[in-house]
């Protein structure tokens, strides 16, 4: 191993141990949330908290423009002011955007075009904050606040679970959908507020009174449409299919769909977090020496994903199948077949991903950017396809298939520029 990305994968993992402990338990919350709930409510409640936590986490995406891209990069070793000017300008695109949509919806709504969703001011309240802490997430990793960024994240994304599940088993009254998404309200509403003291610091007034950069966002905003449709591909490719179960079966069916998602997500955030995110700087400085060390890396980083995601795999549906209904005085509706589907699915996307750095630190954005967009498109399309035929199972196998069509297409993308040799021109 090059020593250049052996320093750096050292100094990568110092950084985030605490972080990947805060990540996991976080992680632990959200799963034994979707577990609580299809226990003790039933697989509807699951399947419409479903829905809710895909559209939090769409509409930051689909709303953000692909402007986060460039702002975190502008954001580095900016002084507070300019800093806090451009993110303030950031938040208002995002609240204009938002403040767009929910016209249109409101439009909808009144002329009955469309029915309200149950819930509709919790979910208009989660989808609000959510957005906007998704853009301070990453305004503030990128000012150097990585530590206050993930904690913020785990108060508004694991930290309400304990109140909202454990005043629901203490008080049976509390046992609702509806106390849930306060508690989730609420628990965005504590993270603002726990993210003053970080600004404190900063001269919040003179960003205030700073005159609106429109010309910046507008040229973000043109110069982003690559950027934006990659966002959009891999967010539809994660959030997509529980509507396409939802459209073409009934809220049940997405019940039962989420419950065996969250499992089989747990893996590849894991190993995520673990392996495939710190693996970034050290794939880049091997590139940067020569294509040798480049392919030792990468064939470094492929092998640590399959050690720790298959052996991962198999105790998580060991758990699921056979360890659940061993603690659950109710059985829950655990499919080992479309379990074990979703699992494959997770260790294979956590190869792709890992190929997918390849393709960023070779600057193949055009590229990386493609084939995300055709995996949107190639995943609706076979959920489209096999859901009818196979039911969940279906879809399932609709993760796989598409997950390994995109680890195929960017092992051949990278196979190709290797046998082009020093000749390669990032295609960015």
């Amino acid at each position: 191993m090059p020593a250049a990305s052996f320093v750096l994968r050292r100094q990568a993992l110092a950084i985030p141990a605490a972080n990947l402990s805060v990540r996991a338990l976080g992680l632990a919350m959200r799963l034994g949330l979707v577990v609580y709930l299809a226990r003790f409510l039933d697989m509807d409640a699951v399947g419409q908290f479903g829905l809710i936590q895909g559209a939090a986490s769409l509409a930051p995406v689909v709303l953000g423009w692909g402007v986060t891209y460039y702002l975190g990069r502008e954001l580095v070793g900016r002084p507070p002011l300019e800093a806090g000017r451009l993110v303030r300008d950031r938040l208002l695109l995002t609240i204009a955007s938002l403040a767009a949509v929910g016209a249109v919806l409101a439009a909808l709504i009144v002329t009955e075009t469309i029915e309200a969703p149950r819930a509709l001011p919790w979910i208009a309240a989660i989808l609000f904050l959510e957005s906007l802490a998704f853009d301070l997430h990453f305004a503030l990793i990128s000012v150097g606040k990585p530590v206050a960024a993930n904690f913020l994240l785990f108060v508004r994304s694991g930290l309400w679970v304990f109140p909202a599940a454990g005043l629901g088993l203490a008080f049976p009254t509390l046992r609702t959908l509806d106390f849930v998404l306060l508690c989730w309200t609420l628990a965005l509403i504590a993270n603002f507020g726990a993210l003053l003291p970080i600004l404190a610091a900063w001269p919040l007034a003179a960003i205030a009174r700073a005159r609106i950069d429109r010309d910046w966002i507008a040229a973000r905003m043109r110069g982003s449409k690559l950027i934006y449709l990659n966002d959009l591909g891999i967010v539809g490719m994660t959030y997509l299919d529980r509507y396409i179960v939802h459209s073409m079966l009934d809220l049940r069916a997405t019940g039962i769909f989420v419950l065996h998602w969250a499992i089989a997500n747990a893996v590849h955030v894991l190993v995520t977090a673990a392996t495939v995110q710190v693996s970034l700087p050290a794939l880049v400085s091997a590139y940067r020496q020569g294509d040798g060390p480049w392919r030792i890396e990468l064939s470094a980083l492929v092998l640590r994903v399959l050690a720790i995601g298959a052996p991962l795999a198999l105790l998580v549906f060991a758990v699921a199948v056979f360890g659940l209904p061993l603690v659950s005085a109710e059985a829950l509706p655990i499919s080992g077949p479309l379990l074990a589907l979703m699992l494959v699915s997770s260790v294979i996307r956590l190869v792709g991903d890992g190929l997918n750095y390849g393709l960023y630190s070779r600057g193949l954005d055009r590229s990386l950017a493609g084939i995300n967009i055709l995996g949107a498109v190639t995943a609706v399309l076979l959920s489209v396809v096999l859901l009818p035929r196979l039911g969940l199972v279906g879809v399932g196998l609709a993760m796989v298939l598409n997950a390994t069509l995109l680890l195929a297409a960017r092992a051949a993308v990278l196979a190709a520029r290797h046998r082009i040799g020093p000749a390669e021109r990032a295609d960015g």
